[in-house]
């Protein structure tokens, strides 16, 4: 999209883009701000928005992103590369703007997976970690440290030593009772590089040195002592040689950042786009503006759309044009807000090109506009000339050059300053030669010949703004498919102009105009009242929707619980079962062999009895699990890829395959097959998490041979292995493998603590090496 500097101004672009400007953090996103323009086609703006939702997806999933108080370097650099040297303060801004760089490009890279928009950013940061460390002699002051250079080293060590020379010569001095007396103070001061004394006035004669200063009172003088002249001399040498040393190491690492400038402009450009789109982020949370959808044709719709400047006042208006018409036509009184219609919607498609959230409400789309034109306001010039009529005009003939059929324009009072009949044919000229040849129009105007033509001109609508009779005064909303009523003569009545006069004011209107002007109030009454109906219906169905959606909840969660509640009764049950079922074993061992036969036949009852109890729960928990996802399933039809959600469950997964009336979910790390009537469509999202362990099952059928656990923590991973333990011995497997991984071995001497206290267990082995070696064990079951 192209915008004119001149547009910018008239739509008052740069005040709204304050709003933005006081969401950022610092220097980097008031730059891009300040070079902040519209995409340039639509392939550019879609990858902007793209890159907008991943950084906002990504902050709400993994939290704000690392940032600290760095600012711009390239205006440091250009500046460097005339002097040949940075200050060590400018160094360190340096050194603070490499470490951002570092943090956001581990950042992108660590995101980049889940994100791919990120892909191309983390690309354009480069590795600045020589830099950097070339960097690491600067403290955050830009300071020097000692091992900035082996030089720097001696000659700081050097100071030192002179500096203690200096303070035992001082010493002796303040312990000499003959000239201690003529001090003001009892301590050395250090004036123009010298360490001195500050000595009474009237001792200045008598004190052995060299006057240097004048305090402020003019009471005493700064004397530099005789004694320390010489170490004084030789201090200053060492400051002059270590400042020397300290412009010589800073206009070597000046030439090392000057090496990378242009990768350092690229990454510049990075990380104030990111605190940019973090301030669009943030309007949107707190003035609750929208990311307006995109389409390719050359329109727009703006779903109650508000001028940012006018705050919490501004009154919605909902603003279209291009879906079934070209060119809008808006009437209405003068200050009923007309213009502010036009600037509103210059703004939100200037903002939505730009890749920004705008003022408007959800679904508004903004479509293939290619540039924006405007003549509002008085452009008179007086160095020109021009009256306001010249103005315009010479703005309406560079607009017909310039603009095409992509292109927005924006005319107030449209055919004003001259005779109103010249000035209504020149208005519908312009407006008919703009919807034939060229975009899209918003045109304001009080003529009525123009009022006339948009009601009957094909690919042109009317539009008014709605005014109160009641209380004289505009209400701001505007009524799409009206035109407005001139109310001239009712407001001047209202105020008392005399009824004479208003009753020849009425007879000067031509016969012609009069009953329109009759049509159009009662048009606008009637769209009025219509608007107020629809508006109530649609709160009204608004209020039942959220009534309905909550009911629906409600009932789910209820069922939801329901059905936890049952779960957990019969699993209690069959651990019931199973702790009788072993007890009884453990009774078989514990008789003598004459005993054995006649409990053995009792065990064989009472196990009997378990696995007909456990068999009938088993039962009730499917019907259970079928019976809940019945009100969501509808016309389901499962397919690959899907999200489905386990019924009865909170298990969210996606289809992997389908074989039969078998599906193949991958849930987390796991994968499990159930059954289809089993699965029911879900708007959650599958989450990385692990299926838990009571909800973990398997086809009776089909118990694999192997379990993994692999990437599971120790209390994800026990309960899993347990239950498959146990429904692979009932499947009479003789050996099974827990696939636990290698690592650091903790998941390992878990499983294998779990066989040895498991009864049914014979022995468990790692692995060989044709086996999986030490990342699985090998079970083998009591026979």
């Amino acid at each position: 999209m192209e915008v004119r500097e001149d547009i910018l101004r008239i739509l008052e672009i740069p005040k709204i883009l304050a709003e933005f400007a006081s969401c950022v953090r610092g220097e980097l996103g008031l730059s891009a701000i300040e070079k902040l323009r519209p995409r340039g086609d639509a392939k550019a703006l879609v990858e902007r928005v793209a890159l907008f939702k991943s950084y906002t997806s990504c902050r709400d999933t993994f939290g704000e992103w690392p940032w600290n108080s760095s600012g711009c370097v390239s205006a440091m650099l250009s500046e460097a590369r005339r002097s040949g040297m940075l200050t060590g303060e400018e160094l360190a801004s340096v050194a603070r703007f490499l470490s951002l760089a570092k943090l956001t490009r581990e950042h992108l890279a660590k995101h980049r997976d889940a994100y791919p928009h990120f892909d191309s950013l983390s690309r354009q940061i480069r590795d600045f970690s020589e830099e950097s460390d070339a960097l690491g002699v600067l403290d955050d002051k830009g300071n020097l440290y000692d091992s900035a250079s082996p030089e720097l080293a001696e000659i700081r060590r050097e100071l030192e030593i002179l500096r203690r020379q200096i303070r035992r010569s001082a010493q002796n001095i303040l312990d000499n009772p003959s000239l201690a007396h003529m001090l003001q103070e009892r301590v050395t001061a250090f004036r123009n590089g010298h360490f001195v004394f500050l000595v009474r006035q009237e001792f200045v004669n008598r004190f052995p040195g060299t006057v240097v200063d004048r305090s402020g009172s003019g009471s005493s003088v700064y004397m530099e002592p005789s004694a320390l002249v010489p170490l004084n001399n030789r201090l200053a040498m060492k400051i002059r040689d270590e400042k020397e040393e300290e412009r010589a190491i800073f206009r070597r690492l000046t030439q090392v950042i000057l090496a990378r400038e242009r990768p350092l402009s690229e990454c510049e450009t990075v990380l104030s786009d990111l605190d940019l789109i973090y301030a669009a982020a943030e309007v949107m949370a707190k003035k609750r503006w929208k990311l307006p959808q995109y389409a390719e044709k050359t329109m727009f719709v703006l779903q109650e759309a508000r001028h940012p400047l006018l705050g919490e006042s501004a009154v919605p208006v909902t603003i279209r044009c291009g879906d079934r018409f070209r060119s809008l036509v808006i009437t209405g009184p003068n200050t009923g807000g007309k213009t502010v219609v036009l600037k509103t919607a210059g703004v939100c498609i200037y903002l939505a090109w730009c890749g920004l959230p705008i003022p408007a409400g959800e679904d508004s789309v903004v479509g293939n506009i290619g540039s924006i034109f405007a003549d509002i306001g008085d452009e008179q010039s007086i160095e020109q000339n021009l009256s306001t009529f010249s103005a315009h005009v010479k703005n309406i003939i560079s607009i017909l050059e310039q603009a095409d059929r992509t292109s927005l324009v924006l005319l107030d009072e449209l055919g004003a300053g001259t005779d109103p009949q010249e000035g209504a044919a020149l208005g519908i000229a312009i407006l008919d030669t703009l919807t034939r040849e060229k975009g899209l129009t918003l045109a304001t105007t009080h003529h009525n010949p123009v009022k006339q033509y948009a009601l009957t001109a094909p690919g042109v609508e009317t539009a008014s703004m709605e005014f109160d009779i009641e209380s004289l005064s505009p209400t701001y909303r505007m009524l799409l498919g009206v035109p407005g009523k001139s109310n001239a003569l009712l407001i001047a009545g209202r105020y008392g102009l005399p009824e004479k006069v208003l009753e020849k004011a009425r007879n000067v209107l031509s016969e012609r105009e009069a009953p329109v002007e009759d049509l159009i109030g009662e048009l606008n009454e009637r769209k009025a009242w219509l608007d107020r109906a629809e508006g109530e219906i649609a709160a009204l169905r608004k209020s039942l929707k959220e009534e309905k959606e909550k009911y629906d909840d409600g009932v789910r969660e209820i069922e939801f619980r329901r059905d936890r509640i049952l779960s957990e009764a019969e699993r209690k049950a069959a651990s019931i079962l199973e702790k009788a079922e072993e007890s009884s074993k453990k009774l078989l061992k514990e008789l003598e062999d004459s005993a054995k036969s006649a409990v053995h036949r009792q065990i064989r009852d009472t196990s009997e009895k378990v696995r007909s109890e456990r068999k009938h729960l088993e039962q009730n928990q499917e019907k259970r699990l079928l019976s809940s996802g019945i009100g969501t399933r509808g016309e389901f039809s499962p397919s690959v890829g899907m999200a489905v959600q386990v019924a009865g469950t909170e298990i969210v997964g996606t289809i992997e395959s389908l074989r039969g009336n078998r599906a193949l979910l991958r849930a987390g790390v796991m994968k499990m097959e159930v059954d289809v009537k089993k699965l029911v469509p879900t708007k959650k999202k599958p989450k990385g998490a692990v299926t838990p362990p009571e909800s973990f099952s398997m086809s009776p059928d089909r118990v694999p041979p192997s379990v993994m656990v692999r990437g599971m923590n120790v209390d994800e991973a026990l309960p899993v292995v347990e239950r498959y333990l146990d429904q692979a011995m009932r499947m009479g497997y003789d050996q099974v493998t827990v696939i636990h991984g290698r690592g650091e071995g903790i998941l390992r001497r878990e499983v294998h603590s779990l066989c040895a206290s498991l009864k049914y267990v014979a022995s468990y082995r790692l692995g060989g090496p044709s086996e999986g070696g030490f990342g699985v064990t090998v079970v083998e079951f009591r026979k």
